[in-house]
């Protein structure tokens, strides 16, 4: 089976069909952090080709989705006999871009460098400020938002253009950032380095302390000895004196005399007493 034949296009309206179909692909999705400048984009895409308000209108609803066609429900659903694209573009603005206030507060504290270039955060604040500050003013807020030495560096220079000054200030922050790379990792190789140096110390004080241990030991060990030395010599004394003196009395006799319940020999009490009744 052939297939079916194209249909040919022809006239105005057919002609405008297909730039549609050709000018939508370059477009991109709505931005709703940055409406205006989706506009401006949208615009510049749409300016050479002959497109008509209805057209203009319904390039932009396609590239809404829910949460934005939510937001201009009332102009879908009953748009403007005329200046629909207007009427589109104004609302959306009014909804998604931020007010004057907004934006200068926003200019003059929220506003960071992070991971930016200096010269990338430089067009976030022109955006921002919209021609309301002249370029002296914005070069002053813009050098608040920058890191100290960047700062001193721009402060010294005869450079005035602003975006000369940008440039300069992404030189700046390209080497400072170089220059800590290069440190943190010299620093880690050092503390790599350093590392067996650290366990060999470890290792060393640790034997240290070890054979300080055992010498405490043999030390306590050696007292105790010492200790109970003067007394096994004593009683070993006091076991030859007794087999020496024949007059040798127990412990009981020598303190109780006559009193003594008990006798521990070797003992010369009784031979003494038998001597003495003998003598009388």
């Amino acid at each position: 089976m052939n297939p079916p034949a194209a249909i040919p296009v022809k006239g105005e309206a057919g002609e405008n069909a297909l730039a549609q179909i050709t000018v939508s692909s370059r477009i991109p999705d709505f931005w709703k952090e940055s409406p205006r400048l989706w506009f401006a984009q949208y615009e510049a895409v749409v300016a050479n080709q002959k497109l008509t308000d209805e057209s203009r209108y319904n390039l932009v609803i396609a590239k809404l989705n829910r949460e934005h066609v939510e937001q201009v429900s009332d102009i879908v659903l009953s748009p403007p006999d005329t200046k629909k694209y207007e009427a589109l573009k104004n609302r959306l603005l009014v909804v998604y871009e931020e007010s004057e206030v907004r934006q200068v507060q926003k200019l003059l504290k929220e506003l960071e460098l992070g991971d930016q270039k200096p010269s990338q955060l430089l067009r976030r604040m022109r955006d921002l400020a919209r021609n309301r500050f002249r370029d002296e003013t914005l070069s002053m807020l813009w050098m608040g938002h920058l890191p100290t030495a960047v700062q001193a560096v721009l402060t010294v220079s005869e450079v005035k253009d602003l975006e000369k000054l940008a440039t300069m200030a992404d030189k700046v922050v390209e080497t400072t950032r170089f220059a800590e790379v290069q440190e943190l990792s010299t620093n880690r190789s050092s503390e790599a380095a350093m590392q067996p140096n650290l366990a060999n110390q470890v290792a060393h004080l640790t034997q240290r302390l070890n054979r300080l241990e055992t010498s405490r030991s043999r030390g306590r060990s050696s007292g105790r000895s010492s200790y109970r030395r003067p007394y096994r010599f004593a009683s070993q004394s006091r076991e030859r004196a007794k087999r020496r003196n024949p007059n040798w009395l127990c412990f009981y006799h020598f303190r109780y005399k006559e009193k003594a319940n008990k006798c521990i020999q070797p003992c010369a009490w009784q031979r003494q007493q038998e001597t003495e009744t003998e003598k009388n």
